[in-house]
């Protein structure tokens, strides 16, 4: 899988992993307040169980996402991985950062988002692709 690996390739291979080991974690270690905690959510919300299932579901359907930027990679299909970029850092930035905002955290959500735009703007000038031969 690695054997066309390139620096550039980095930001998508990242993506990929957080959105894989991210999400599976809280399934495999059964300790789901802690990465909610790590996400930023505060006490109130992580401390509740009955959220618990629900975050791991949802993560479950994140994995999805960097389990296929993985096959992607694989393929060589670099654009494709372009686009997870585009629509990961921007859609998801987004609504990490509202979701943050909402509970009180200004910094962290502004934070998240400027990071995801980031990744979003390397996906939409083709970093993984590289320049056209």
């Amino acid at each position: 899988m690695l054997g066309d690996f390139q620096y550039r390739h980095l930001p998508a291979l990242f993506t990929a992993a957080a959105q894989c080991w991210g999400t599976i974690w809280p399934i495999i270690s059964g300790n789901t307040p802690s990465v909610m905690l790590q996400y930023g959510l505060p006490k109130r919300i992580t401390d509740v169980p009955e959220t618990w299932p629900v975050w791991q579901a949802g993560g479950a359907r994140t994995a999805c996402l960097g389990i296929l930027m993985f096959v992607f990679y694989a393929q060589r299909r670099y654009d494709t991985l372009d686009t997870f970029l585009i629509v990961i850092g921007g859609y998801l930035g987004l609504a990490d950062c509202i979701i943050l905002w909402k509970q009180g955290l200004a910094s962290t959500s502004v934070f998240r988002l400027l990071g995801s735009l980031v990744f979003a703007s390397l996906g939409a000038i083709g970093f993984t692709q590289g320049p056209a031969s």
